[in-house]
């Protein structure tokens, strides 16, 4: 999935339950210092990626595909899948300071939002609450990440700029393939043969087979 559209999608999400002017932008919240002027609004809810992490818990080692479908399908090697962990910050952004507790109002919007909804799943081009019935789709998780003092002055501090209200999310991104049939076969019968060195030489044949599937599926070995 791209990163970009599903945040997108996430924006139009979020401000469609609010009624009135659009709460919150996607910006980097580091380079409001520079100047806000491609904001729509002065009092706004900015959502920024802060940090990109692999998630350690479902890394999957090995090189086999995750899911092998119920068919004769050959499954090629690759490499595992990278499971990633957005941490994901909406502050309140006010340039108006006579705005103050209007933007923690728009705040606190946001987070009756998640906490009604804290799984998505999305399924491109699409952010769907409910999950798909087929196909490869990503679901993603919110937890709300509460910080200690100290931890949200070293955020604050790498971000490079002041403390302003706000909340972090950390987004659990996990790949999902729904179960699917195939009406073509691939392999049904398959030839072996087995050599201790080198294969042209008839005393070093150890076992020849051939291994084909009768109408139950049902693996049988004919010499």
């Amino acid at each position: 999935m791209k990163v970009t559209e599903f945040l997108s999608k996430l924006v139009i999400a979020v401000n469609a339950e609010i009624t009135g002017t659009p709460v919150v932008e996607l910006a980097n919240i580091a380079t409001l210092n520079d100047g806000d002027e491609f904001l729509s609004s002065k009092s706004s809810i900015i959502l920024s990626i802060v940090n990109i992490e692999e998630d350690k818990i479902l890394k999957n080692q090995t090189l086999y595909k995750n899911y092998v479908k119920p068919s004769d399908t050959i499954e090629k090697y690759k490499n595992p899948t990278q499971n990633l962990i957005l941490s994901l910050l909406f502050a309140s952004y006010n340039i108006d300071q006579s705005k103050y507790a209007e933007g923690i109002d728009k705040l606190e919007v946001v987070i009756r939002y998640f906490q009604n909804r804290r799984v998505f799943y999305w399924q491109a081009p699409n952010l769907l609450e409910d999950e798909p019935g087929s196909g490869s789709y990503d679901k993603l998780i919110f937890e709300m990440v509460s910080l200690k003092t100290d931890q949200l002055n070293q955020m604050w501090s790498y971000l490079g700029a002041k403390y302003m209200p706000s909340v972090l999310y950390q987004v659990q991104m996990i790949p999902i393939q729904a179960e699917e049939t195939s009406p073509n076969e691939i392999i049904k019968k398959a030839k072996i043969q087995l050599w201790e060195n080198n294969p042209n030489d008839p005393t070093g044949h150890l076992e020849s087979g051939t291994f084909t599937k009768d109408a139950n599926d049902q693996i049988i070995t004919t010499n």
